[in-house]
């Protein structure tokens, strides 16, 4: 009988490894965006950078396959952040932190949203998530995985598109974990300051019970008012 293979759902490190992840000095960086479909709040973008050998020592081979045996490393953990139960998240996002070279979030305004389009809007918090990545680590990506099928222009030189690339790639992985945790904290606090919406409930996007409130209550300043629902 023939060995179950992993289910695309769990992320590998080939595609970092294709770029040289395991070439001393070499630096690859995820970057995944969350709240694209929503109907109120801002468009936010993780990056995420890999420690190599920590990789390796949890058994990841040099062609990036996961290791033979799953563990329960929080590494190991690591889905596409809409298939890890809200309340996994936060506490994974805790565990990811120490283990990892490094992360930072950013966002797209409401406003940005309105003025640029939710595309490039999308783009924009990925080329400051990336900004702020590098910056933190004091050096520029060698490469840089994106989710999805365009590279925003700023990163076109070291920027590839993987579709469904948070399915596929760690690096990616990891950083729309970290994006959905900041963002689901922040719907949360909006929740708070705009109730009756059920924002914390599902962090904006266009629920019947969301789409119900904005035709009982009217849009508040953080809803995009050019999508349609709204």
């Amino acid at each position: 009988m023939k060995s179950k293979k992993p289910e695309a759902r769990d992320p590998d490190l080939k595609s970092e490894a294709a770029s040289g992840f395991f070439l001393p000095g070499t630096l690859i960086i995820g970057v995944d965006e969350v709240g694209r479909g929503c109907l109120a709040g801002p468009v936010v973008a993780g990056a995420a950078a890999l420690d190599p050998v920590l990789l390796r020592q949890i058994g990841f081979s040099m062609d990036g396959s996961r290791p033979d045996r799953l563990r329960d490393h929080p590494l190991l953990r690591v889905r596409d952040s809409k298939l890890i139960p809200e309340e996994d998240r936060e506490p994974l996002a805790h565990d990811l932190a120490p283990l990892i070279s490094g992360y930072e979030v950013a966002e797209a305004s409401v406003e940005e949203i309105e003025h640029l389009n939710i595309l490039h809007a999308s783009q924009l918090a990925m080329v400051r998530a990336v900004a702020a990545l590098e910056k933190k680590l004091g050096r520029s990506a060698d490469r840089i995985w994106v989710d999805g099928n365009r590279v925003p222009e700023p990163l076109r030189d070291r920027g590839t598109a993987l579709v469904k690339g948070d399915l596929k790639c760690l690096s990616i992985a990891v950083a729309s974990v970290f994006a959905k945790v900041y963002r689901d904290r922040l719907m949360n606090e909006l929740d708070a300051r705009y109730p009756g919406y059920g924002l914390g409930r599902h962090k904006g996007y266009p629920t019947p019970a969301h789409q119900s409130a904005i035709r009982t209550r009217g849009a508040t300043p953080i809803h995009r008012r050019g999508f349609k629902g709204v």
